[in-house]
Parts: structure tokens; sequence; C-alpha cells
């Protein structure tokens, strides 16, 4: 199995790169995994607790699963992949069941910056873009399918996310094998036939 990142800052287009991909090659060949399922499940916090975690750190990640996840697949063994509510910041009770494929593709923002995690994959692809536009992208992501304020998500990006950006995702640039520029409408075509091949 070969296991593929896509990684980047919020915004950078990683869910557009992953939908054109899953969507030109079969669903039996390509698994899809979202760091955002792997967020860590803190039940015994409070809701005002737990909308006071910073997500956006290392930390908030249970890579212990994730990469116990990706072990399993590697091994042939089917894997339970949590369901995440962020409305909650909960885990929800129930999960989906996703079996082994060709290849396994993984998109997150911090999935690099686990030092452990970075050796699983073969190919680890970098979207840059520039802030402005990734913020504009933010909030329409987050007002439409979080059911967040515009107002929220600006003084979030602004207090924390750019901070973040400069701290986790900007170094991991330099272990990714490709670095691609989503500023503008890209043809994914080339990428889609290179991973095709692998």
């Amino acid at each position: 199995m070969h296991v593929i990142a896509i990684t980047g800052g919020t915004g950078s287009g990683k869910t557009t790169l992953v939908q054109s991909i899953v969507s030109k090659i079969s669903n039996r060949e390509i698994l899809f995994l979202s760091s955002d399922s792997y967020y860590k499940d803190n039940p015994k916090l409070s809701f005002l607790e737990r909308e006071k975690i910073n997500y956006d750190e290392p930390n908030a990640i249970d890579f212990n699963l994730l990469h116990q996840h990706i072990n399993d697949l590697k091994l042939g063994k089917s894997i339970k992949v949590p369901k995440y509510c962020f409305k909650t910041h909960l885990r929800k009770k129930e999960y989906v069941v996703e079996s082994p494929k060709k290849t396994l593709l993984i998109e997150g923002i911090l999935i690099l910056s686990n030092s452990e995690l970075r050796k699983e994959f073969n190919l680890k692809i970098f979207l840059e873009c520039d802030r402005n536009l990734r913020l504009k992208r933010r909030v329409i992501r987050d007002v439409n399918q979080r059911g967040r304020s515009k107002k929220d998500v600006i003084h979030l990006f602004n207090k924390r996310l750019d901070s973040m950006h400069k701290k986790y995702v900007i170094p991991i640039k330099k272990y990714c094998d490709m670095v691609i520029n989503t500023e503008e409408e890209i043809n994914y075509d080339e990428l889609i036939k290179k991973i095709k091949i692998l």
C-alpha cells in the first residue's frame, strides 16, 4: 500500500485536491482519511473548556491512533475511523469501517509535524497559497459547514491561525516531495497519473 500525504495551511485547497484525485481514481483502489477525524476526544472537559483548546497545534491530534490505523491497513486489517463533531468538539459514538486499498491518501494541516508518522508516507505534497485567499476560503467553509460566524472565524485566524501556520505548517514544507501553488485553478491530471502508477 502506498501512502500519500496532502498538507498545507488551512484554506490552501487540500480538500479540492483530494476530491479531484478521488473522483478520477476508482474507489476500489484509493482510501481517503482526514486528520480531522483524529482530533483527540475530551469528554471529561466541559464544552467551554473544549472550546478553549488549541486545535491547530500537533498536540490536538491523536497521532497514536492514526499511526496505528496506518499500520493496521498495511497489515491488511480493517479500521474503525472516528467521526468528529466540530460543534461539540467531541467524537461521535458512531464510526466508519474502512478496509485496505492500493493507495491511502491522508490530508491534514499537521500530519507531517509528527516525525514517526512522516516515515509512513511514500509521497508528500505541500499546497502553498496566499494568506488572504486562505482566510477567504476558511470563512466560507466554517460559516457554511461548521455553523460559525464570519466574525469569529476572522478573529480566530488573526489571533491563532496565523501564528500556528508560521510555527507548525511552514516548517514542514521542507519534508515534502512536491510543492504546488493553489492560488489559481490547477489541472491535477499529471499528479493523478503519477498516483495511479504508484
